[in-house]
């Protein structure tokens, strides 16, 4: 044969896919042998391996085989740029979704790191400069309501799923001043998520500035324990609450499988005060 012609094993061979493939390709109309000789041998010409090359790239998209046929049989370039366009979107929209999930998962391995960088200060306080941080609050939670107010934790997260918020950060845990100092152990008045955008419904500014650090080894049921120790250092320290307190797990059940495993950090804005 001339040279821009191919046995079924050479055009397999140039497209990467097994003989079967396209023996049953043939089979179903779908992409056949441009010649066939009187002995039943095949031939593929070197100008169907683009048309080749879209059918395999359209099965790895997942399309079926059924409407792969119907497009090839009815191509023409009207149609082929319609339906181009259509599945140039799809890929499009996957790409974002495999961005977010990359993003989900390099989050959870910052996260993780940072805390295992502080097991062996885990008792220690330390004040230290925060940057700026977008969150999505919840609805005010139920503070008769423990551990959980249950309907305001799945409404929140619902949403943030819903409006592809979600990038890995784990629920956190607000506290107001009054919150603070309240005679509820486990008074919160919002959860949140940690975003990477500024504008949205809900989403507030973690103000830049001081913040008095803490961190717990153990279950959210000891956690009262760490908030007075924090605020003793606040009033022993020369320190004075500013604003909230911001509760997050850097260690939960995604990473260990008990929850007295846990690695929970506290962060509430302070000032220092001069004399």
């Amino acid at each position: 044969m001339k040279d821009n012609y191919f046995s079924t094993g050479e055009f397999a061979k140039l497209c990467n896919v097994n003989k079967k493939t396209l023996f049953y390709y043939d089979e179903i109309g779908l992409f056949k042998p441009e010649i066939v000789k009187e002995n039943g041998y095949r031939y593929y010409s070197v100008y169907q391996l683009e048309v080749f090359d879209i059918i395999h790239t359209l099965r790895d998209l997942g399309v079926p085989l059924k409407q792969i046929k119907s497009f090839i049989d009815e191509r023409n370039p009207k149609s082929v740029v319609k339906f181009f366009e259509y599945k140039t979107g799809e890929i499009e929209n996957e790409i974002k979704q495999l961005i977010r999930k990359q993003e989900i998962m390099s989050n959870k391995i910052k996260i993780i790191k940072e805390a295992e960088k502080i097991r062996d200060n885990i008792d220690n306080l330390s004040i230290e400069e925060q940057d700026e941080e977008y969150l999505v609050l919840s609805k005010n939670i139920d503070k008769s309501k423990f551990p959980y107010d249950s309907e305001v934790y799945a409404n929140h997260l619902n949403y943030c799923y819903n409006q592809d918020l979600y990038i890995g950060y784990p629920l956190g845990f607000i506290k107001t001043i009054d919150d603070l100092y309240s005679e509820n152990d486990y008074a919160y008045t919002y959860y949140y998520t940690k975003v990477n955008k500024n504008d949205g419904e809900n989403i507030i500014k973690k103000p830049k500035g001081k913040y008095l650090v803490g961190y717990l080894n153990g279950s959210y049921i000891d956690i009262p324990g760490l908030y007075k120790k924090m605020l003793d250092y606040v009033k022993t320290h020369n320190l004075e609450l500013i604003g909230h307190s911001y509760e997050e797990e850097l260690i939960n059940l995604i990473a260990v499988k008990d929850m007295n495993d846990y690695i929970i950090k506290v962060s509430m804005q302070i000032k220092i005060i001069d004399f």
